[in-house]
Order: C-alpha cells, then sequence, then structure tokens
C-alpha cells in the first residue's frame, strides 16, 4: 500500500458544481483553486475530479470528445496547471478521472474509424464486419462503414477495442486483447496518461476498470475469487500500469470496479471503490426504499443499519470487509465513499445527528475515507432534476453551498446550469460559526484519524458489537481507540474504561457508565 494512502482521507469533486469564478453558472478550475482554503481546512490529502475533458456532455462529461483538451465551460489547459500548483503548494494530490472504456462518438478517433476504407484508426472500436449481422446491443446505420459499433452504456459512446477474453470463430471481427492490432491504442492510452501524470497529476480514477475487456468477468457474486475469467483485464492493466509504475513512482490508481479481490488482489489497483452496487456495503444506509437509483430487490433488501428505527445490523458490512483485507493484503486498500456523484446523497431525509453518526463511522472505520463534496455540510438529494443524461444521479451533482444567500455563494448568476438548493442551514458560512454542525464534526473527525496511527488504513480492527450501539476498537501496538456508534432513536448504556474522550456528541459519561442518546457516537482513547 501506498504509505501516504494510510493516513489520507479524499475528496471528491464534481466541477460543474463546486464554485462558478466567472459568474457563468458553471462550476470551474479556477473556482476550485479559489477554495482551496476550505479543502485545506477539511484536512484532505488528495482530490478527485469527475471528467473536465472537451465533451458534448451527453453523460456528464463521461463522453470524452478529446482526451488532450479542458471543456471550456470548466477553463483551459493552463487553468488545469495552476490548480495543480495551487493543490501541491497546500500539499494536496489530484487525481483526474480516466474514462477509457469508451469515448464520444464526437472524437476524431471515432469518427476516422467509421471510414469504408481501412485506417489508423479503424482498429480502435469493436466494430462487426458486416452490417447486416446481428450481435447484442450493436449500434448500426449511422455509418458508411460496413459493420455496427459496440456502444458503452449509450448510443453516444462508442467502446474502446481492448479486446475479448475470448475470441469466437463466428465472429472473426473479434479481437484476442493480445492481438497486435490492439497495440497502437494502448500505446494511445498510455501516452495520454503520460501526458497528464508529466504535468504533475499525481494519479487517475479509472472509470469502470473491470470492463474494458469483452467477455470477461466484469461484475456477479462479490465473493468470487476465481480469476479465470479475468485473464485479459489482468493482462491489460499489468501492459498499463506496468509501464507507468516504472516510470512514476508514487502515483496513486483508484478502480471503479466494486470488487476490490479483483483490481487490488489481482490486477494491483492501489484502490477500489465499494459502492451502490455492494449489498453489504448498502446494508448501512442504502437498504431501505428511496436510499438508492431504483427500488429494485437487488436494493431494498431490509433495514438500514444508520436509521432511527434501530433495525439493522453491522455485522453484513463487517464480515465483507474482513474478506476484503484478506484478498488484498499489503497491496491496497478499498473505499466506501459516503456517496458518489452516481448515488443518492448520503444525508438525504437524515438529521443532523445522524449524519454526523455516520461520518463518526466512515472516518474511523479500516478503510480509505472518501468524502462527497457537499455531505460535509448535509446537502442533500434533489430528486426532481435531470441533465447530461443523469437521470436521477444529477440531483446529487447540485452546487455547493458556500453562504445562506439566494445563490448559495455558488455562483452570481440568477440561474445555474443546475439549481441550487432553497434549504437553509446547509451552507459553509452557516456550519463554519457553529462549533457542533456537521461540518465542524467532520473537520474533528479528520483531525483525530490523521493523529492516531491505530487509525490508519493498516491497522487493526475488531468489532465488538454489531447491533446497538455498534462498537469496535481499533489498535496499533499500544495505542486503542474504542468508537460507539447509536444512530437509533433509543438510548444505551454501556460500563466503559473511560480513557480520554476525543470527541462525542449527545453522549453522558458518569459513574464508570457511558450513556448514549439517540443518534449520538463516542470516541475515547483507552
Amino acid at each position: 500500500m501506498l504509505n501516504w494512502l494510510k493516513s489520507a482521507v479524499l475528496y471528491q469533486i464534481y466541477p460543474t458544481s463546486f464554485y462558478d469564478s466567472n459568474n457563468d453558472g458553471i462550476g470551474d478550475l479556477n473556482g476550485i483553486a479559489k477554495k482551496i482554503d476550505y479543502i485545506k481546512s477539511l484536512g484532505i490529502d488528495a482530490v478527485w475530479l469527475n471528467p473536465i475533458f472537451k465533451s458534448p456532455f451527453k453523460d456528464g462529461g463521461y463522453d470524452i470528445s478529446d482526451y488532450y483538451e479542458i471543456d471550456k465551460k470548466f477553463g483551459s489547459m493552463q487553468d488545469l496547471e495552476n490548480l495543480i500548483k495551487v493543490f501541491h503548494e497546500n500539499g494536496i494530490k489530484i487525481i483526474l478521472d480516466l474514462v477509457i472504456g469508451h469515448t464520444s462518438n464526437k472524437h476524431k478517433w471515432f469518427k476516422k474509424s467509421a471510414a469504408v476504407k481501412r485506417n489508423k484508426y479503424y482498429d480502435y472500436y469493436v466494430w462487426t464486419d458486416n452490417l447486416f449481422q446481428d450481435y447484442p446491443g450493436i449500434i448500426r446505420g449511422l455509418h458508411n462503414r460496413d459493420g455496427g459499433y459496440l456502444p458503452n452504456y449509450y448510443a453516444s459512446q462508442p467502446s474502446l477495442n481492448f479486446g475479448f477474453e475470448k475470441t469466437d470463430e463466428k465472429h472473426p471481427w473479434q479481437l484476442h486483447y493480445k492481438d497486435e492490432r490492439l497495440r497502437p491504442l494502448r500505446e494511445e492510452i498510455i501516452n495520454m496518461m503520460r501526458f497528464y501524470l508529466d504535468k504533475g497529476v499525481d494519479g487517475f480514477r479509472v472509470d469502470m476498470a473491470g470492463s474494458l475487456v469483452k467477455g470477461g468477468a466484469v461484475f456477479g457474486d462479490i465473493y468470487d475469487t476465481s480469476t479465470d475469467k479475468i485473464n485479459g483485464i489482468k493482462w491489460l492493466w499489468g501492459q498499463i500500469l506496468g509501464t507507468l509504475r516504472a516510470e512514476y513512482t508514487d502515483k496513486v490508481y483508484i478502480a471503479e470496479w466494486d470488487l476490490p479481490q479483483r483490481s487490488i488482489g489481482v490486477c494491483e489497483f492501489d484502490m477500489d471503490f465499494i459502492t451502490h452496487d455492494t449489498p453489504p456495503f448498502n446494508s448501512l444506509y442504502r437498504y431501505e426504499k428511496g436510499c438508492n437509483l431504483t427500488d429494485d430487490e437487488y436494493y431494498v433488501r431490509g433495514n438500514n443499519y444508520f436509521s432511527p428505527n434501530g433495525q439493522g445490523s453491522l455485522e453484513q458490512f463487517e464480515k465483507y470487509a474482513e474478506f476484503l483485507y484478506e484478498n488484498i493484503k499489503d497491496i491496497g486498500m478499498f473505499s466506501a465513499p459516503t456517496t458518489t456523484h452516481d448515488e443518492i446523497r448520503m444525508p438525504t431525509n437524515r438529521s443532523s445527528d445522524l449524519v454526523k453518526v455516520i461520518f463518526a463511522f466512515m472516518l474511523m472505520f479500516k478503510h480509505v475515507p472518501f468524502v462527497y463534496y457537499g455531505d460535509e455540510i448535509g446537502i442533500e438529494h434533489n430528486f426532481n432534476i435531470s441533465k447530461d443524461g443523469g437521470g436521477i444521479r444529477t440531483g446529487a451533482r447540485t452546487p455547493m453551498q458556500w453562504t445562506e444567500d439566494k445563490g448559495r455563494g455558488f455562483s452570481l448568476k440568477k440561474n445555474t446550469y443546475l439549481p441550487v438548493s432553497k434549504k437553509k442551514g446547509q451552507s459553509v458560512e452557516s456550519q463554519d460559526k457553529d462549533e457542533n454542525s456537521i461540518l465542524n464534526t467532520v473537520r474533528k473527525l479528520i483531525a483525530i484519524k490523521k493523529k492516531y496511527s491505530c487509525l490508519n488504513a493498516d491497522s487493526n480492527q475488531k468489532f465488538i458489537e454489531y447491533g446497538y450501539p455498534g462498537v469496535f476498537e481499533r489498535t496499533d501496538g499500544d495505542q486503542t481507540i474504542i468508537i460507539y456508534v447509536n444512530p437509533s432513536n433509543k438510548i444505551f448504556e454501556r460500563k466503559v474504561e473511560l480513557g480520554k474522550v476525543l470527541l462525542s456528541n449527545n453522549v453522558v459519561f458518569e459513574n464508570g457508565n457511558i450513556k448514549l442518546n439517540a443518534q449520538s457516537f463516542a470516541i475515547l482513547l483507552k
């Protein structure tokens, strides 16, 4: 594991919605730079930016039309270089979003690959070799090339061609992942990554990292440790990461894969996200209706642990985490983000005290914490908007709220690209001066995490109680911290060897007991 990751707390920024420096209603790179003091005040070690490259924004910028150009709405390449400089001067690393499973259909590579005659870009995308040959998901009839192309998710996002795990002789257009015809694309991608690493970027978060080679095992049983169907993706990332690690040290590569035992344990990424598609993680606060992207039975499975009704359990999540620790040992670490741009915002329909309890758990638990911008001030999801192909996800991408004025300090433009919230009290201004706010609680929690090595991602963890209250301890040598969380509306008492109280909320200590009132937490140094 990278040494700096052991104690790190990371922060995700959706650039469209962080801060608008030129008052056009859209956040930008210069806006992020202007808010460096705030980011630093949180205690953040690294920031991941969602895509900032040129794009028609049919999928929130994940449909890239030029990897070497910054989209004008965000600024210029010089603005990015300045942002890197500002971050580094303040001891913060910057991570870009790497989207290489597909491009926009407006990308020059795709336009040239769609030509009738073979050219340099002919094999950059997955094309069939006959316009009338059926194949699941294929898009045809839009170009002169005799064939159809395979998209990722949207028709406007043609798949880049990293080959197939196994080819089918019935489909001679399928190329094996080691086919030499695919080398130019791999080299193109590596060169593009070098371009940004040379500018000082500290690493990449890789969009859908497990899906680049077609026909492999992308998803499936979250406990599956088999490797027989991931030979292609293992080989591909060996080629890409192996080349770059030999040239650049201390860079971080974060997979969006949702299977850390494969991304970290096999393909040797430094980190992987677990997401809203992981049931044990969902058991914390995404199990109930209205907490996930849909109310399908895959997602709605019971009671959230972090719920006032007190009917859930931490056991499923903790057992899954133990499985991951065993399978990624000493290589890297997973992250369970508070929210991402693809999920329902965590604070939605939850009290400030409950949000604090969730943060206490997420920042003390053994993983690499990722805080989504605005969660630290309790911004809630907007279920009434959809833009840039986001659907329900758009509601997690609304502007950061800096002040209590009408535009929330995000922009002077009356009508912003995405609407600001009308709720009061969910701003930096309102919470900065409240010592017991969500914001200042998060700052204190992060400071505690940074101070004590037993809270590092490579230290020990032991659960004592899975129910209410949830109780677990973190240890490193002679140092032990015990964490109590009570998200329910019930009151609990426990005997405790009272050491130093590092932080607590809604808790009373008396006569050798800890009394955990409704929606409370306590962090004790033994």
